[in-house]
């Protein structure tokens, strides 16, 4: 596949547009015209600019999204969350989100959709945040839209929530702890290649109807991921490995404290170390046209 020129396009409007992802991919967009949906334009209104729309909004609930999409030719939804807190589930942001979403783009005739769901979508109830993702892309398929879904393995880069929260873990505690074996393999991806796929989908429109998994050049396991940090930290950590269900139970407990005293995974990521988050078959070489940034060398962004 190579890659296409520039295509002449309306207004995109973003979902999660301030977040991790989403202010790499707006780097990315360059001057490009976009709209911004936010849930608080007092407090995030400072995005605007000559290119930038902000609008007021929230995915889980529908009304809130009335008319926000008028004028647009595409919209890219990548709001989630990985832990559910309140009244805030998997279910109700990933999946009922997602349809809010579809629902309001087709109200505004948009036909183009790019959507962020994430490696190990799957159909399976034992992993909730999982399903709530593979029904989320079932909305997005069945939408009649000309639908673009991603799937990429854990994002890094400046701001991260994954490999930065690790990093202060190693760079904090005399011992690194580590749940269960730690041999559950991972396949970073930069977030700067992600958004670079992402505005692949935009101006090529071969990737209409096209589901894309997106991992980096290397498979790490979780303790190869922790001896990485240390590294780049100039840290020497002795290891030790606890039981899933000792974890599990402070993670539970813990839940009241403030962020910085919890133990640095959700009860849910300890669920997915179970699973391996690697592919066979990613497309970010394929669809950026270079070789994808390699975690180890890239590190930069986690300070001693």
């Amino acid at each position: 596949m190579t890659a296409p020129r520039q295509t002449s396009i309306g207004r995109i409007f973003i979902t999660g547009g301030t977040g991790f992802v989403g202010s790499a991919l707006r780097d990315a967009l360059g001057d490009r015209p976009l709209r911004l949906l936010v849930r608080d334009i007092d407090k995030q209104g400072d995005h605007e600019s000559q290119h930038v729309e902000v609008v007021e909004g929230d995915v889980t609930d529908a009304g809130s999204l009335r008319d926000t999409m008028q004028g647009c030719s595409i919209v890219i939804h990548l709001v989630a969350i990985i832990e559910e807190t309140g009244h805030q589930t998997f279910d109700q942001v990933i999946r009922q989100g997602t349809e809010n979403v579809v629902n309001e783009a087709r109200a505004a005739g948009v036909r183009r959709f790019i959507h962020m769901s994430a490696l190990g979508a799957a159909n399976l109830a034992e992993f909730p945040y999982h399903q709530a993702k593979w029904r989320a892309e079932e909305a997005v398929r069945s939408s009649g839209l000309d639908w673009t879904i991603f799937r990429p393995s854990i994002i890094f880069g400046p701001g991260d929530g994954f490999i930065s929260t690790l990093a202060g873990v190693v760079r904090s505690f005399p011992v690194t702890p580590i749940a269960g074996d730690g041999q559950s393999r991972f396949q970073p991806v930069a977030v700067g290649d992600v958004a670079a796929a992402f505005v692949r989908a935009i101006d090529d429109p071969e990737t209409i109807g096209q589901t894309y998994e997106l991992g980096g050049p290397d498979v790490v396991t979780y303790e190869q991921l922790l001896g990485l940090i240390a590294r780049q930290l100039g840290k020497s950590r002795p290891s030790i490995h606890l039981p899933v269900p000792l974890v599990r139970f402070a993670v539970a407990i813990s839940k009241p404290l403030p962020k910085r005293l919890r133990p640095p995974v959700t009860t849910e990521q300890l669920k997915m170390l179970a699973l391996d988050n690697t592919t066979a078959h990613s497309a970010t070489e394929q669809l950026i046209g270079r070789s994808p940034l390699s975690l180890e060398g890239n590190l930069d962004y986690i300070h001693r």
